[in-house]
């Protein structure tokens, strides 16, 4: 009798530990370990005109102006303009996704402290741990970006400013999916996004605040899926 139970206590024994180690079957579930990758993005324009960018997958941001050939995931750059209708001038910070709608290869992003209530800041980043396959739907890339500033017959400069309506750039920021969305926000304030690159890999991202001289620190993390047996 003795041995009997012995045996059934092992036999559950044995069962709880595989349905402790079992593989996550839900295929609407990725997870993280929460240790991310930071950067800084130098968008002061006269300084760097083309930007910074960042790659998610190697972890490396460098400055366009001098690697105009790399293939960023996302790319930070602010515009000076002036603003002859209103006199409105200074910087106009601006984020890129790679790609866009019209291009076969195209990173792609969601709000989704917007899209699915995850919180704000610090904390909001934390708190996204998993990725749906309806967030992973609801991804958009990039509209066509409808103004080239480097037309100069069509935007001319003046005085180191491109002469250009504010409401004119501002139109043409909303085609972006990220755009110039959160980029004046502290990092209180600062929502969380899903970004799926152009290898189809998906990322956590954050814009945390802008610091004087265009220093801009940001955070991400990849999400790692569990293989469905």
């Amino acid at each position: 009798m003795i041995s009997i139970i012995k045996d059934k206590i092992q036999c559950l024994i044995f069962i709880f530990f595989l349905i402790g180690c079992a593989p996550i079957s839900d295929p609407n579930l990725f997870f993280t370990e929460q240790i991310p990758s930071t950067g800084i993005l130098e968008t002061k324009p006269q300084n760097y005109p083309a930007g910074f960018a960042v790659d998610f997958e190697t972890d490396s941001i460098v400055s366009l102006d001098e690697y105009p050939d790399f293939e960023y995931d996302l790319k930070m750059l602010a515009w000076r303009i002036m603003d002859e209708k209103t006199g409105a001038y200074g910087g106009r910070p601006v984020i890129f996704l790679w790609g866009d709608q019209s291009t076969q290869r195209n990173a792609k992003a969601l709000n989704v402290s917007e899209y699915a209530g995850i919180g704000l800041g610090a904390e909001g980043f934390v708190e996204f741990r998993e990725v749906t396959l309806a967030m992973q739907s609801a991804l958009q890339a990039d509209g066509v970006f409808p103004i080239n500033p480097d037309n100069e017959e069509q935007y001319p400069w003046k005085d180191g400013y491109i002469l250009i309506e504010e409401e004119e750039l501002t139109d043409a920021y909303s085609v972006l999916v990220i755009g110039d969305k959160g980029v004046r926000l502290p990092e209180k304030s600062s929502p969380v996004w899903l970004i799926c690159t152009a290898d189809g890999n998906l990322f956590k991202w954050q814009h945390i605040e802008r610091q004087g001289g265009g220093h801009v620190p940001i955070r991400w993390y990849r999400f790692k899926g569990y293989e469905i047996n």
